[in-house]
């Protein structure tokens, strides 16, 4: 999805793809969705740090260039701001994605 992205320092926001990590059944009932944004900076996926997961598939997602899932940027995103739908992410990709996320979370594996 693309949504708005609010800047951290507060100074703006623009719009940047996201992809929402808690599940319809979650969110189904609440106003937002928890999400992580996608950033095509490159230093995140030639080198991504803690919390950042690139995506190999890209291309197929529908993304522009080779982009970065950031899991260390966790956000609510309200439902009425989605601008548009990108696609999925591969198996593989969101397997790597929701690792990371437990990883953050102490989730521990399941």
């Amino acid at each position: 999805m693309v949504v708005e992205v609010s800047f951290s320092n507060h100074s703006g926001a623009k719009p940047r793809p996201a992809l929402i990590v808690s599940t319809e059944d979650f969110h189904q009932s609440l106003p937002d969705v928890m999400a992580c944004p996608i950033s095509s900076q490159p230093r995140y996926y030639r080198r991504p740090g803690q919390g950042d997961c690139p995506v190999r598939e890209w291309q197929a997602v529908g993304l522009r260039h080779p982009s970065t899932v950031r899991v260390s940027k966790l956000l609510s995103v309200d439902k009425r701001i989605f601008r548009r739908v990108l696609g999925r992410l591969s198996r593989q990709d969101f397997a790597r994605v929701k690792a990371v996320l437990r990883q953050a979370l102490d989730l521990g594996k399941s």
